[in-house]
């Protein structure tokens, strides 16, 4: 028996001091039982099917119906959503890491069997500690992740190895060190992340395949600036990308405006002419408008 100190798999309920006879469940209809499921939400749904394997199969069988109507499971800490799974976790040790990531994919493999395989899976992660791996879980469309105090590079590839091709991966508070060449976190559709060490907006700059980009970084080089206009001019690369938006910080490093325009040929249209005007949504991610496009 696993003994893990500083953590919980935490529900929240409220317990009332009165005296009720236990209900039969299995002893009832199915017209009976389904009536007495659905008017539970689905976090209790979820508790009840792990209290045995009859009672999964009953589960299964009685609630398949709204099942279907789960559109992603939300692993996160603070939402309200039809189904969320809220985790809080302070970790110290690597060993107690690696426990808790048994624990979170132990958990998907169960939901697997509950309500199918093919739900997309969202992930807020809010968790103290430096030696904290990220969990690998699968059908991952988006992630909010914020792992006090930095997260380091490496740490950030296995996840994205993990959990490739999201829609949505937002990284907080830093980024401390380089990620790999052929990183996947390159590949996801919308980033937004702050890399105040610019370690990681010069790599950003040659390698994004994706759609949108919003970032702050320390100093960012005119020549990486040019390298990354000239090849999306040519469309010799990001052929996907619609946003692209890097701030600099205040006191930061800054390009020459003058030089990248003389390097590039900027030239500049006739404002009497109508010109092509092309808009696109933008991905936003909060704790009360998660996932929505504005």
């Amino acid at each position: 028996m696993s003994q893990v100190t500083n953590s919980s798999l935490s529900v929240n309920f409220i317990v009332l001091n009165i005296e009720m006879s236990p209900i039969r469940l299995f002893n009832f209809p199915y017209v009976v039982q389904r009536e007495i499921m659905d008017s539970m939400d689905l976090q209790t749904v979820f508790l009840l099917s792990i209290s045995s394997k009859r009672m999964n199969n009953l589960i299964v069988s009685v609630e398949k119906a709204r099942f279907n109507k789960i559109k992603y499971i939300l692993y996160n800490r603070f939402a309200h959503e039809d189904l969320t799974l809220r985790f809080r976790w302070n970790s110290t040790t690597s060993n107690e890491s690696v426990f808790v990531n048994q624990v979170l994919e132990s958990i998907q493999r169960h939901i697997d069997g509950l309500i199918g395989d093919t739900k997309e899976c969202r992930l807020y992660f809010l968790t103290y500690g430096r030696e904290f791996m990220l969990p690998k879980l699968r059908n991952v469309s988006g992630s909010y992740v914020f792992l006090l105090p930095s997260i380091d590079g490496k740490t950030l590839d296995d996840y994205c190895s993990a959990s490739p091709n999201q829609d949505l991966l937002q990284v907080r508070p830093e980024i401390t060190s380089r990620l790999k060449e052929d990183s996947a976190f390159f590949g996801m559709k919308c980033l937004e992340f702050s890399d105040p060490n610019s370690v990681v907006v010069p790599e950003l700059l040659r390698k994004f395949t994706g759609r949108q980009a919003f970032t702050s970084t320390a100093n960012l080089e005119s020549s990486d600036v040019i390298k990354f206009l000239k090849k999306w001019k040519s469309n010799e690369s990001f052929e996907n990308l619609e946003t692209l938006h890097v701030t600099l910080g205040y006191g930061s490093k800054r390009f020459n405006p003058a030089e990248i325009k003389n390097a590039i040929d900027i030239k500049h249209l006739d404002g009497s002419v109508n010109t092509a005007v092309y808009s696109c949504k933008r991905r936003m991610y909060s704790r009360t408008t998660r996932y929505s496009n504005n």
